[in-house]
């Protein structure tokens, strides 16, 4: 079984068991089109403009739907379904930083046309042979296509929440769900029951090593209270949607954070091993190596 997929700029070929990623022809010249595009703007993709069935005329907003030119196969001896691929490119698109994708409109809104832009860290060596093979153990070992949807779900929130247009409570609540879908994967992993929402983060922090920030300390609870009042109110730091950004002092940077701690939970839920990068601090901008052999 297999697929093409795309967009990504840079030759890949891998080898990992049953799996084999490959480039198609003609990469280069697929690549320089697509950056010339009327629809690239700082290194992201945007939405291009809505037509009428007709194609004639073109409608004053972004059809928001899209897709973009395949690049790359990705082929599976032994997949037990195209669910089985489709994770596949889920994880590795996670691994490499930007969104791939084998469906014909695979993207909303917006997608980075480079890599590494959705995630805070660098691969090193086989890096990416490696979490070709941390995806075949993981779908394999759980057996429960729930599971690999919810990691799916958590990378797919992880980089909606990043489009440079977000608003701050967008950008919360993207990545407040991408924190939710890595607790209900790592709920079924480990057969726990329920958790209260201030208490979450932390116990998936302390489960899998990861430093837990002040925000998520269940005494603190900051993250779960602004949670509560963006869904169940309407409001976003005490303002109707929209109306406010994350206020001044720690709650600055709140969003920061939160991507850097779904990037290292995701990675110790795949399986990876890196304890440099899995305890790295998540209140920076830096871009950490991380090792998965």
């Amino acid at each position: 079984m297999h697929k093409k997929f795309g967009f990504y700029p840079w030759p890949l070929e891998i080898k990992a068991g049953p799996v084999v990623v490959s480039t198609l022809p003609n990469l280069e010249r697929t690549a320089r089109e697509l950056y010339a595009s009327d629809c690239v703007e700082g290194d992201w993709f945007y939405a291009p403009p809505s037509r009428r069935h007709d194609d004639v005329q073109t409608l004053p907003y972004s059809s928001r739907v899209f897709g973009l030119p395949k690049t790359h196969t990705i082929e599976h001896a032994t997949a037990s379904s195209t669910d089985h691929i489709d994770f596949h490119l889920w994880v590795l698109s996670f691994f490499v930083g930007m969104r791939l994708t084998a469906a014909e409109a695979g993207f909303l809104d917006a997608t980075p046309v480079k890599p590494r832009m959705l995630v805070d860290f660098v691969l090193h060596g086989s890096g990416l042979t490696r979490a070709v093979e941390l995806a075949e153990d993981f779908w394999t070992n759980l057996n429960e296509p729930v599971c690999a949807k919810r990691f799916a779900a958590a990378v797919h929130a992880l980089f909606l929440g990043q489009n440079p247009q977000n608003l701050a409570f967008e950008r919360f609540t993207y990545f407040y769900l991408a924190l939710d879908a890595a607790f209900a994967l790592a709920k079924a992993v480990h057969k726990l029951g329920n958790r209260s929402h201030a208490r979450r983060i932390k116990w998936m922090c302390k489960k899998y090593d990861v430093t837990t920030p002040a925000w998520a300390e269940p005494g603190n609870a900051e993250v779960a209270a602004i949670r509560n009042c963006t869904l169940h109110e309407a409001l976003f730091m005490n303002e109707p949607l929209g109306f406010a950004g994350l206020a001044g002092g720690p709650s600055r940077y709140l969003t920061l954070e939160m991507r850097a701690l779904v990037c290292r939970l995701l990675v110790a839920l795949i399986g990876g091993e890196d304890p440099d990068y899995v305890q790295s601090p998540v209140n920076t901008r830096q871009r950490h190596g991380l090792d998965l052999s």
